[in-house]
């Protein structure tokens, strides 16, 4: 049986979990969103959570965002009054309006 090299191996585990969180380029995280809302201005208002009052649903090229048919688009695509999911990825800055990285955002159909 061949050996397998370290560094091999640990990027094939690194790509198993990748894969078993349900978290890639293209897909939305396997957790339920942090919070739900509104879109007004590429923020989020009407928040299901008031923390996140007029947080900005702009990420970088890492965001997911989906339309409701799960089809990707761009935060530019968002539309004021479209009702949306959202998946924060890193704490939060304690600041009015809060400030978090946005993972994904979900269009809700």
């Amino acid at each position: 049986m061949p050996r397998t090299r370290p560094a091999a191996a640990l990027v094939a585990v690194l790509a198993l979990v990748a894969v078993a969180s349900g978290c890639s380029g293209d897909r939305l995280p396997g957790r339920e969103p942090e919070v739900t809302g509104v879109v007004q201005d590429l923020e989020l208002t009407k928040p299901s959570d008031r923390y996140f009052e007029r947080l900005g649903l702009v990420g970088d090229e890492d965001t997911v965002v989906v339309d409701a048919d799960g089809e990707p688009i761009t935060t530019a695509d968002l539309q004021d009054g479209d009702e949306v999911d959202v998946w924060v990825s890193s704490a939060c800055a304690e600041s009015y309006p809060v400030q978090c990285g946005i993972e994904a955002v979900r269009v809700r159909g």
